[in-house]
């Protein structure tokens, strides 16, 4: 993903003030409670759900095979 950061204003306000010009009051009102309303899209990667290859990636040990019920 390349993100590029518009340094065309000097504070956030005066970048919601050209959106507002731009798009009106209405519309940017309705997008963020839009957003406020969407329910999170976080994903939650527990620790004993990754492979072990991704665990070797982040620096974490395998995690050791998994026990039959027999084996107790």
């Amino acid at each position: 993903m390349n993100a590029q950061v518009n340094r065309d204003f000097v504070s956030p306000a005066e970048a919601v003030q050209a959106v507002v010009a731009e798009y009106g009051l209405v519309r940017v009102a309705l997008a963020l409670a839009g957003l406020i309303a969407r329910p999170g899209r976080r994903a939650r990667i527990w620790e004993g759900d990754m492979p072990d290859r991704m665990r070797r990636d982040i620096g974490l040990h395998p995690l050791p095979p998994a026990r039959n019920y027999w084996e107790l």
